[in-house]
């Protein structure tokens, strides 16, 4: 959806929140659930490319029409995600960009802060459904699929357990020029 994030705000006068994710974390996310990515998807529509991933235009044909492994995909992916969340901060300050690791690691605090920002109601039912959702007494990775409740701030680690170093690496590598715009050393 960040991909017609700009066209929905415009046709819908829509609120828009871009939330970041760490590349690690995300190439993490799809390594551990095997979720690959149809490249072709992407290759096919000429005008997203056009308009918003042409730097990536050679690698995602050729992704489409050799898929690489896991970690490989999860790096292109990223970057053709978060050149455009990228290129969407500079056009519209007013959108609001949130990190999931700030959310997960102070989800109370930047909750409240992201619902004062949107003009929305945060009250105590909420506050208390973000405790419960997002608290300690949860387990650090997601138990099911059907059940969304994480300790959030144990969460933010997990990548660094299910990649290996090499992975590590080369999702730091692959992404950095990118990444450098939303997360320091």
């Amino acid at each position: 959806r960040l991909f017609s994030a700009d066209w929905l705000a415009r046709t819908f006068d829509m609120e828009v929140v871009v939330l970041i994710r760490h590349p690690a974390a995300f190439a993490s996310s799809l390594k551990v659930l095997n979720w690959n990515f149809g490249f072709g998807n992407l290759a096919g529509q000429k005008s997203l490319i056009h308009d918003h991933l042409y730097p990536f235009k050679g690698k995602i044909e050729e992704f489409a029409s050799r898929p690489p492994g896991i970690i490989d995909q999860a790096v292109l992916l990223w970057n053709c995600i978060h050149h455009v969340a990228w290129k969407f901060k500079e056009m519209h300050p007013e959108w609001l960009f949130v990190r999931h690791e700030d959310l997960s690691s102070e989800p109370v605090d930047e909750f409240r802060k992201m619902f004062e920002k949107l003009g929305l109601d945060y009250n105590p039912d909420m506050e208390k459904k973000i405790r419960r959702s997002t608290g300690a007494n949860n387990p650090a990775e997601q138990a099911s699929k059907k059940n969304f409740r994480v300790h959030s701030e144990a969460n933010i680690k997990t990548w660094r357990k299910r990649l290996n170093r090499s992975e590590i690496d080369r999702i730091k590598a692959g992404t950095s020029p990118i990444a450098s715009h939303f997360y320091d050393e």
